[in-house]
């Protein structure tokens, strides 16, 4: 049994992970054998989460991120790993799978420090595998690094060639390896690392919230718009980093604030310390306010309910999005249902603003797992039955309202219409808690291309009748702005309008096409005041 260890050498490399480190660890997961179905909702990629005790006051921070990223799972379930500092030498453990299937007692209660950073992670299609898991832990000139990171960094690609030509070595398609080639460089320029940040700011462009480990020190990172989200916590004499507020509750502990835009997070023996990512450009108090951006989608569907986001409750936000979405889009019916999970929320929101019964019609099968794989269509129709179930008792005989986040491609949503028809509903009306989605994200956010967005190829009539409902309404993006309430910072809604505030990658331009949104917009109107 042994415990991974960083690489030495010339390059800058990641350390070993195709070594367990334990005998008897699961296989590992092909990239094959994710869920292959047609219409996989839109997905966040990665969680990131970070405890920090004095040294010598606890050797449990193993643990407590393992909690941490519990609590997180929900955010990535491809992947999961965490590195620990023990008395300035940095272990990392990471392999496919969940969280409890990567980790045990027996890995825990051998991973002794007094301080951790974690990751969950949810692949994109170009950096799927195991040698892209995270946190990435380096040994170069000056020392160790460890780092993770939630979001996705637009210039990496120019950056990793640029590095390239000056005699990087590269062992895997992550940012997080051209993030950490770049510290090393500049480490060996600097005093600190937080010059070494600061020196590296101006190379990258992108959104991220991201966790970073030194034998010394734990440092969170936020973009400059914040467009993913980063916060910080205590719990007893240790700070908690975590992208979600969920994560520090989870432990126990107590949250702080979300981290700003633009501001790097230094936890020491010396405590909390907040800096500047730019050395041109000091933290403004007020920063979240003027500049900040946060992902919509995040109250639409990536965040866990129980958390808050600079200012706005989740649950709470989803809860008034069903309110604006029934004033929005009324309709005449016996029972409203939301779709599991992330639709239950605003599916009680527009009951409560109709007025109209609030019922269960849908169960959901927790143990179709993400590794079923659907080779052909009427299997794939097979895994939508096998995951989802009708009350027929409940829906027999009734008019129903069907409330889900969002639509992608729309299969799952016509199999789940049938489903609802072939239990008796009489009527189907689905009201969707967004708008349309038409624009794919570059944010790190694992979209379909924008050629497979319904919404961005077809009008709303023609997605009713695609999915086979009686009518179909979307949330207006004015609408779901307005339910964030609360929120201290502006929003980022580049899926939905193509605004995309950070910029888009330079290869990547040529696959966007500009949507004509006048009669979406027309489709949307308000019919009522919002809530």
């Amino acid at each position: 049994m042994k415990i991974t260890r960083p690489h030495h050498g010339s390059g800058i490399a990641p350390d070993a992970v195709s070594e367990h480190l334990f005998s008897g660890t699961r296989p590992l997961r092909s990239a094959e054998s994710r869920l292959l179905t047609e219409d996989q909702p839109l997905r966040d990629e990665c969680g990131v989460f970070g405890y920090y005790a004095p040294e010598g006051s606890v050797t449990s921070a193993a643990r407590q991120a393992y909690f941490g990223l519990f609590a997180l799972q929900h955010r990535g379930q491809d992947s999961a790993g965490i590195a620990v500092n023990n008395q300035g030498t940095i272990f990392c453990h990471r392999n496919q799978g969940l969280v409890v299937e990567v980790f045990n007692d027996i890995t825990l209660n051998m991973m002794q420090g007094h301080a951790a950073i974690g990751h969950v992670r949810y692949p994109s299609q170009v950096d799927s595998g195991i040698e892209n898991a995270q946190p990435m832990l380096i040994k170069y000139k000056s020392g160790q690094m460890a780092l993770a990171i939630n979001g996705c960094i637009l210039n990496s690609n120019e950056t990793r060639e640029q590095l390239q030509e000056n005699g990087a070595i590269f062992q895997t398609n992550s940012d997080a390896e051209v993030l950490l080639s770049l510290l090393a460089r500049n480490r060996i320029l600097t005093e600190s690392v937080e010059e070494a940040i600061q020196m590296m700011m101006p190379d990258i462009r992108g959104a991220y919230g991201m966790v970073l480990m030194t034998p010394g020190k734990i440092i969170g990172l936020r973009d400059p718009l914040g467009i993913r989200p980063l916060c910080a916590g205590k719990l007893d004499n240790a700070y908690v980093l975590a992208s979600e507020s969920c994560a520090i509750d989870s432990i126990g502990g107590t949250f702080i604030r979300d981290v700003k835009p633009g501001e790097m997070i230094v936890i020491s023996d010396d405590g909390m310390h907040s800096y500047s990512t730019r050395k041109d450009k000091p933290v403004d108090p007020d920063a979240a306010t003027h500049d900040g951006r946060l992902c919509l989608f995040e109250f639409v569907y990536f965040a866990r309910p129980d958390s808050t986001l600079d200012g706005s409750n989740v649950h709470e936000a989803r809860f008034n999005a069903g309110q604006q979405l029934a004033l929005e889009h009324p309709c005449q019916a016996d029972l409203v249902i939301g779709a599991p999970d992330s639709g239950m929320t605003a599916s009680m929101g527009y009951a409560r603003a109709s007025g109209i019964a609030y019922g269960q019609g849908l169960l959901k099968n927790r143990y179709v797992g993400r590794t079923f794989i659907q080779p052909d269509q009427m299997q794939r129709e097979l895994a939508v039955t096998m995951k989802f179930s009708a009350l027929k008792h409940a829906i027999g005989g009734k008019r129903v309202i069907m409330v889900d986040d969002s639509i992608v491609r729309g299969t799952t949503t016509r199999h789940i219409v049938n489903l609802l028809r072939k239990a008796g509903a009489t009527e189907v009306h689905m009201r969707i808690a967004s708008p349309p989605v038409v624009y794919p994200c570059f944010y790190g956010v694992d979209t379909p291309s924008q050629n497979e967005l319904s919404a961005s190829k077809m009008s709303i009539e023609a997605i009713r009748d695609m999915i086979g409902a009686d009518s179909l309404g979307y949330l207006s993006l004015d609408g779901l702005k307005r339910s964030t309430h609360g929120l201290i910072c502006g929003h980022c809604s580049s899926c939905f309008d193509g605004e995309y505030p950070a910029g888009i990658p330079a290869d990547r331009e040529q696959e966007i096409t500009r949507i004509d949104r006048t009669e979406f917009d027309r489709l949307h109107e308000r019919r009522d005041q919002d809530v």
